[in-house]
């Protein structure tokens, strides 16, 4: 096939290469990802173990707490916004499928036929329309990943800032004594009922109780069943049970049968 356009490779090479960018964009979403859940988990975490009690506006530690936790928490507000602006509802737009472009194909052919030199007039149609879906693919993908890359790197910032507030919060909440855990309390110990000792007053420390007596002793003891047996008639043990059968993976995916020998 003849490239009409010299640029054809070129627009080619500029439509893959931005489907493939949109892959890696996507690849990178899973770091901020991880940072925001680790950061919600964090802001959480001090937000739920925080002694109200001891909230006092004369309180330095108080202060710089409320202060950078409410500031943290709208700027990671921020970042989640950002980063569902660079992860959802961005249009990408692609070839049609190969079904298409060869109905369309062959209507060129059947539409060129009865004139001269109409196979290649179908080739050099067929070649614009190519050319032409390249670079108004390419051009559309470009613009959207432009844009996903500028909101990616604003909620990559924005997680910046909330990392360096949220650890400033951490410290007050820390060396502040915040903690509902750290917070010393007097202990009230209510005793319900008075202890009842059990046992016999009146028993001396050192007086054990009486034996029971025993009965007397059998002066013809009945021999046991088995006596003047040799030891292998009195009863050997059974043979241990069959162990169960191994347990085979194959590929780490799919369960392998002990009665399946090709594994089916």
């Amino acid at each position: 096939m003849e490239h009409k356009n010299p640029l054809f490779d070129l627009y080619e090479k500029l439509y893959f290469n931005e489907i493939d960018m949109r892959e890696k964009l996507n690849a990178r979403l899973q770091t901020p990802l991880a940072l925001i859940v680790s950061l919600v988990g964090v802001l959480a975490f001090m937000l739920q173990n925080y002694e109200r009690e001891t909230w006092s506006l004369s309180s330095n530690a108080s202060l710089i707490f409320a202060t950078f936790l409410i500031t943290s928490s709208v700027v990671l507000a921020t970042s989640i916004v950002l980063f569902v602006r660079s992860w959802y509802g961005n249009t990408y737009s692609f070839l049609p499928s190969a079904q298409e472009t060869e109905e369309y194909r062959e209507k060129l052919m059947v539409t060129y036929a009865p004139y001269e030199n109409g196979a290649a007039m179908a080739e050099t149609y067929l070649n614009q329309y190519i050319c032409r879906y390249y670079i108004e693919c390419s051009s559309a993908n470009t613009r959207c990943n432009d844009q996903r890359s500028i909101y990616l790197h604003k909620t990559n910032s924005a997680l910046i800032v909330t990392v360096l507030l949220a650890l400033i919060a951490f410290l007050s909440f820390y060396f502040g004594d915040l903690s509902k855990d750290w917070q010393k309390k007097p202990i009230e110990v209510k005793i319900a009922e008075p202890l009842r000792l059990q046992g016999n007053p009146m028993a001396r420390p050192n007086e054990q109780p009486p034996k029971p007596s025993t009965p007397p002793a059998n002066a013809n003891p009945t021999p046991p069943q088995n006596a003047g047996k040799p030891p292998s008639q009195a009863g050997n043990p059974p043979p241990p049970p069959a162990p169960p059968p191994a347990r085979q993976l194959r590929e780490g995916v799919e369960i392998v049968k002990p009665g399946d020998k090709d594994g089916r």
